[in-house]
């Protein structure tokens, strides 16, 4: 029931493009309908569309093993047969590591906002201020909808194309560490952090 790593990374790069279909489709409908009508009804349609559709499929097998004479039983058994308690370990794992990440994140958000290295300060204020003109231009659910199509696009993209993808920024990021030495070297080391 848990995906694992590699299966993310399968989902991500369409190895399997009809689970990885299923998968981004499923979530981009669901944002889109979101999108257009409340969370609520979203939810409430999709469950009664999933008991009818259930439903309907259970009487149709009832009443195709009652005209075959043939005793096929419950057409979900091997469903109903699955477990689908979470285990303790893996949610305590899920737990530890969400808790690593938010106290790692907590750590550089301190770091950046009571400025000990100038240097991510100032890219964070320069990356907030863009933020600003995105969120005048796009909502939260655009943004959210964008990055689950980003999210199936550009792996694939990348790893289609990788040769000339990292061939175009190289020389961007030569210009981006230069720019950042030179930014380094200019700024006063009693104000930029110290190296230990």
């Amino acid at each position: 029931m848990w995906l694992s790593n590699e299966g993310l990374t399968s989902l991500v790069y369409w190895d399997n493009p009809r689970d990885s279909g299923i998968a981004f489709g499923s979530v981009l409908v669901c944002l889109l309908a979101v999108r257009y009508i409340s969370l609520i009804s979203v939810v409430g349609n999709l469950a009664l569309a999933l008991v009818t559709a259930t439903m309907s499929f259970r009487i149709y097998k009832s009443v195709l093993a009652a005209v075959n004479k043939s005793s096929e039983g419950h057409p979900f058994k091997q469903y109903l047969e699955l477990d689908v308690n979470l285990p303790s370990d893996k949610v305590a794992q899920v737990t530890d590591s969400l808790l690593t990440s938010l106290n790692n994140i907590l750590t550089r958000f301190k770091t950046i906002l009571l400025v000990e290295d100038i240097i991510e300060t100032i890219k964070f204020a320069v990356a907030m201020y863009l933020l600003t003109y995105v969120g005048a231009l796009v909502n939260g659910l655009s943004l959210i909808i964008i990055t689950w199509v980003s999210i199936f696009a550009i792996p694939r993209v990348y790893k289609d194309n990788q040769k000339q993808i990292d061939e175009a920024l190289l020389p961007l990021q030569t210009k981006l560490s230069d720019l950042q030495a030179k930014i380094k070297a200019v700024i006063p080391s009693a104000i930029a952090k110290k190296e230990e």
